[in-house]
C-alpha cells in the first residue's frame, strides 16, 4: 500500500494512530512483535512509517501513554522499551506484551510517568472523538480540521500530490435564521452537513469551520476534480433547501498550485468564497489559468510583462517568456472571477494595450488599456 493510498482509504491515517487501531490494524502490536504481520500489513506500517518519518514513534508512545515527546527521543525510548521487553520475557518465560513492557519501562525504569491511571480504551477513545467533533452536525472541529490538515499537506508534498481545500458559507442564512429562530437555524445547519457529507469521498475530511461556515480538505484531488464535487454541493442544497431560500458558496484553492502552506491556502480558499458571494453566491470560485500572449512583430522587444490590476500594475511582477520562434511572448496567471484591465509593458519602457484583446477602455491618461473578463 503507497502512502497515498493510505491517505485515501483512510482519512485520519496520518494524524492518528489511534485511528488505526480502531480499525484494526494494530499497528502497536506489529512494531512490539506481539503478532505476525500479514505482507499487506507490514507494507501499510511500512509505509506510514515512511510517511510520518518526522513524528512516527512520537504519536505510537502518545497512543500508548497520553504524553507527547520529541521524534529523537520517542525513536531512543521505543528502542528501549523493546529491548526491556525482551529482557522481562526472557526472565518470566513467556511474552510480555508492548503494552506492559512499555508501561513498566517509562513509569519504574525511566520514571517519565507520574501517577499514571488506567482508563477503559472505550471511553478514553470516545472523550478523543469528541474533542474533534461538533457538537450540533458530528463533523470534525475546527482545532482538529487545523491540526490534520497540517499533517496531510506535509504527506502531499512527501509524494508531490496535490490537496484541494473548499472554503464554504450558506447564502442567506442570517435572515433565516432570524425569522425561524435558533431552533430552526440548528436543525437547517444539520441538514446542510447531512448533504455535504454525501457528496464526498470517504477520504475526504468535512469540518464545521464556525457558524453557517464548512471547509472540505479533498486529499490527491486535482482542481477539476474539486471544481466538480464544489458544484454538486451547490446543486445539493440548492435543491434541497429552495423552500427556505438558503443557498452555499464556495472558495476553492489547490496545494500547491495556489498556495504552498496550510495558512497561505486557508487564506486563498477563503478569498474565492468571499468573491463567489460578491458574485451573487450560489457558486464556485476558484483561481482560473488565464494564458496573455504577445507577438513582437518588429524584433525590437527584449523584456515584456503583463501589469494590470491583478497585480496593483506593477512592470515587475509577471514577466512573459520568449518562446523558441523568437518573436511570440507567453504566460500564465491563475486570477480570480472578475474584471481586470490590463496592458503590456515592453523593455521596461513602452506601454501598450494587448493587440489582441477584444475590449478596450481608457487608461485615463489619454491611452487605452485592455479589458478582460474572468468568469
Amino acid at each position: 500500500m503507497t502512502p497515498i493510498e493510505i491517505i485515501e482509504k483512510h482519512p485520519g491515517a496520518l494524524a492518528d494512530i489511534a485511528d488505526l487501531e480502531d480499525k484494526g490494524h494494530r499497528i502497536v502490536d506489529v512494531l512490539g512483535g506481539d503478532v505476525v504481520p500479514t505482507d499487506a500489513t507490514r507494507d501499510f506500517v511500512s509505509a506510514l512509517r515512511d510517511e510520518r518519518r518526522e513524528s512516527f514513534y512520537s504519536e505510537v508512545l502518545h497512543y500508548l501513554t497520553s504524553e507527547r515527546y520529541p521524534e529523537a527521543q520517542a525513536q531512543v525510548l521505543w528502542k528501549e522499551i523493546l529491548d526491556h521487553k525482551f529482557l522481562m520475557s526472557e526472565r518470566l518465560g513467556r511474552n510480555v506484551g508492548i503494552r506492559v513492557s512499555a508501561f513498566d519501562y517509562l513509569l519504574n525504569v525511566r520514571k517519565l510517568l507520574i501517577a499514571p491511571r488506567i482508563i477503559n480504551s472505550h471511553d478514553f477513545r470516545r472523550t478523543v472523538r469528541l474533542s474533534r467533533t461538533d457538537a450540533l452536525t458530528g463533523l470534525y472541529n475546527r482545532r482538529y480540521f487545523l491540526e490534520h490538515t497540517a499533517k496531510v499537506l506535509e504527506a502531499a508534498e512527501h509524494v508531490k500530490a496535490p490537496v484541494s481545500l473548499l472554503m464554504a458559507d450558506l447564502d442567506n442564512f442570517k435572515p433565516f435564521n432570524d425569522d425561524h429562530g435558533h431552533q430552526a437555524g440548528d436543525l437547517l445547519i444539520q441538514e446542510i452537513a447531512r448533504l455535504i457529507r454525501g457528496c464526498v469521498r470517504a477520504s475526504d475530511m468535512v469540518t464545521r469551520y464556525g457558524g453557517d461556515e464548512f471547509a472540505l480538505l479533498l486529499p490527491k484531488a486535482t482542481k477539476a476534480e474539486a471544481e466538480g464535487v464544489a458544484e454538486k454541493i451547490c446543486r445539493q442544497i440548492e435543491e434541497n433547501c429552495q423552500s427556505v431560500g438558503v443557498t452555499i458558496s464556495l472558495g476553492l484553492a489547490q496545494f500547491p498550485v495556489d498556495a504552498t502552506s496550510r495558512e497561505d491556502l486557508i487564506a486563498a480558499a477563503d478569498e474565492l468564497l468571499y468573491r463567489a458571494k460578491e458574485f451573487g453566491g450560489n457558486q464556485v470560485s476558484l483561481y482560473r489559468p488565464i494564458r496573455f500572449h504577445y507577438t513582437d512583430k518588429d524584433g525590437q522587444v527584449t523584456q515584456v510583462s503583463v501589469v494590470g490590476d491583478f497585480n496593483n500594475w506593477s512592470g515587475r511582477s509577471h514577466g512573459l517568456v520568449r518562446q523558441s520562434s523568437g518573436k511570440d511572448w507567453e504566460t500564465t496567471l491563475p486570477l480570480k472571477a472578475g474584471r481586470y484591465r490590463y496592458k503590456f509593458l515592453l523593455n521596461q519602457a513602452h506601454w501598450i494595450a494587448d493587440p489582441a484583446a477584444t475590449v478596450f477602455e481608457s487608461d485615463g491618461f489619454g491611452g487605452r488599456c485592455s479589458v478582460l473578463i474572468v468568469k
